[in-house]
């Protein structure tokens, strides 16, 4: 089994990319995984005072090889030759431990999009009332602890220290055939005749997302019968003020 890594914006195509890879029984492009929670707690133990076990006698060298095996222990599951991990492994800790521990080639899948469609991509899914939408956007695009502005922040770590593959949401759209095949050329996964019509909702071995423990929202929801930009415009979820801050977040990235 081989075992890659993906890292992405929320709202920027990760639903709907696994879905089409998804269809080939070799490939397994994941939800956003635990892994990098997996890995970070068993790395704590080694100064968990709570573990006396560990303090009272540590030998390290047995728990590295159990946190380097579970890398591949999580991925089997799938029974696929290649295995994709999608989760938050942009951020400085996360990926040190993926140095520390992943004995192979490092490789990142790196999904894009414009961040401000994100944004309003998120707002509209989480149905954020008018009063709210300042504070919720703020929350998002934070640097340090936001899921898109950690993640936009990030991406130049990886592009700088690890060989990648960046694929655009409106490459996806435009051209998902020729998409696919840049994923495949990249990881040298032998190619698989796809079909991008009557897409399947995601789902691995029968699991799918389960969205109502965060409430009413529409998160993963693909659109079954073609692939196309949903019309919206951000203005109808972002206020002007958001949209003046925020405008120039990531511009870096839309060459």
């Amino acid at each position: 089994m081989e075992l890659y890594f993906c890292i992405s914006l929320q709202r920027a195509g990760n639903t709907l990319l696994g879905s089409i890879l998804n269809q080939n029984p070799d490939v397994t492009l994941t939800a956003n995984s635990p892994l990098t929670e997996i890995i970070y707690q068993l790395d704590l133990i080694k100064t968990n005072n709570e573990i006396p076990q560990q303090q009272n006698f540590p030998h390290h060298e047995s728990l590295n090889n159990v946190i380097k095996k579970t890398f591949y222990t999580y991925s089997e599951t799938f029974k696929t030759k290649y295995v994709i991990n999608r989760s938050n492994w942009w951020s400085n800790g996360n990926l040190e431990l993926l140095e520390k521990y992943f004995d192979k080639k490092i490789k990142f899948l790196i999904l894009y999009r414009n961040p401000l469609e994100c944004l309003a991509s998120l707002l509209k899914a989480y149905k954020v009332k008018k009063e709210n939408l300042k504070i919720d956007a703020d929350y998002y695009m934070n640097p340090e602890t936001g899921v898109l502005g950690n993640a936009i922040k990030q991406i130049d770590l990886v592009q700088k220290n690890y060989e990648h593959l960046f694929i655009t949401y409106d490459q996806l759209i435009a051209n998902p055939q020729s998409t696919v095949n840049s994923v495949y050329n990249f990881f040298n996964i032998p190619k698989f005749e796809h079909n991008f019509k009557n897409l399947k909702k995601f789902e691995i071995q029968g699991i799918k997302y389960d969205d109502s423990i965060f409430g009413d929202v529409d998160l993963h929801t693909i659109r079954p019968d073609k692939i196309e930009k949903k019309p919206y415009a951000i203005e109808d979820f972002l206020l002007p003020s958001v949209i003046e801050k925020y405008k120039n977040t990531g511009k870096e990235y839309e060459s």
